[in-house]
């Protein structure tokens, strides 16, 4: 019974556990959304179909988001969703999930979040090494459950859970408008980026963003305006050299320790 994987990924938390989840089934395919979200016609012929990807401002990245909207799967009957984050655990994203496949007639089945270290430098501190470590593990457990959960066809989501609303900052923000309000703005939050002295002009920040949202101008990245704040360039840059605003010029970087600019560049068109 075939499976696909769609995810999306900018340091390789998301892509690290799509691996492991598909390794462990049986006739998986992987697919990057990065790849194929502009695609006049997406559809899918799978029986089971899962999204993979980080939690960004409580809910969907705006490139998920598009793309699930988009896709036809009036033929998968089984869905599943696994979310990498930080540490919010928000249930919110599934809500959005079932929200959109409910207009496709379908239903979210499985909705799971694994904690990772964060990548999210601009208002963050990365997380210590031991404690990634600890993360990696627990993550490697987690994938196995969850593999043999899919295996099964199993649910776990709560009915209530999905139809509640969802509130945060003890109910200063909704959430619903929070995701949205970042979805509109996204692109154009690259106008923060830019470089320092240290940049060598090597090409990896072009290389390592899904969206090809950086050009080389005299050796020099340009950003375009279609970003989607994955933070792989800012993360991959070898020098340290890009920055953002003031928040990044005392913060280290990461990106998971097993994912190759090369791994993410096979995910760009």
């Amino acid at each position: 019974m075939k499976t696909t994987i769609y995810y999306f990924t900018g340091t390789g938390n998301s892509l690290k556990i799509a691996r492991d989840i598909c390794d462990m089934l049986e006739d998986c395919e992987l697919t990057p959304i990065a790849k194929i979200w502009k695609e006049e016609t997406l559809s899918v012929t799978s029986e089971k179909v899962g999204f993979i990807f980080p939690l960004y401002y409580s809910g969907l990245p705006k490139i998920v988001y598009d793309f699930v909207i988009k896709i036809d799967l009036s033929k998968p009957r089984y869905f599943f969703t696994v979310i990498a984050s930080a540490g919010g655990t928000t249930e919110f994203p599934f809500q959005q999930l079932e929200r959109i496949l409910n207009t496709k007639s379908k239903k979210l089945h499985l909705g799971y979040i694994i904690v990772m270290p964060t990548n999210y430098i601009i208002a963050y501190k990365t997380t210590p090494e031991d404690r990634q470590n600890l993360l990696f593990e627990k993550a490697s457990q987690q994938v196995e459950v969850i593999s043999e959960m899919i295996k099964n066809e199993e649910s776990n989501l709560d009915p209530d859970i999905l139809k509640r609303e969802f509130l945060l900052y003890e109910g200063k923000y909704q959430t619903e408008k929070f995701n949205a309000n970042f979805r509109e703005k996204v692109n154009l939050r690259d106008e923060s980026f830019y470089i320092d002295d240290n940049c060598t002009s090597c090409g990896i920040c072009e290389e390592v963003c899904p969206v090809n949202n950086i050009i080389l101008v005299e050796g020099e990245p340009q950003w375009q305006h279609r970003c989607q704040l994955c933070l792989a360039c800012i993360n991959y840059c070898p020098e340290k050299s890009i920055q953002f605003g003031t928040e990044t010029k005392n913060t280290q970087r990461y990106h998971h320790p097993e994912i190759t600019p090369q791994d993410l560049k096979s995910q760009r068109k």
